[in-house]
């Protein structure tokens, strides 16, 4: 991490959709390049930009694949 980045999670992101399959992890899809990836993991992401909602994210939930 000598880059200076700092690792983040897309569930804090204001450019995530978010959506979970019946117990799954959430996954969240980047509406700036349709990626999808676990919303709580931690990760490396040069377009993370903090969000600014006080409320939790809306979760599409889905009970069947």
């Amino acid at each position: 991490m000598a880059t200076g980045k700092k690792m983040v999670k897309c569930y804090n992101c204001k450019y995530g959709q978010y959506m979970q399959w019946m117990k799954n992890p959430i996954i969240c899809e980047c509406t700036r390049t349709g990626e999808r990836y676990v919303a709580e993991a931690k990760r490396l992401c040069d377009r993370f930009e903090e969000t600014t909602r006080m409320e939790a994210p809306k979760i599409t939930h889905y009970d069947h694949y």
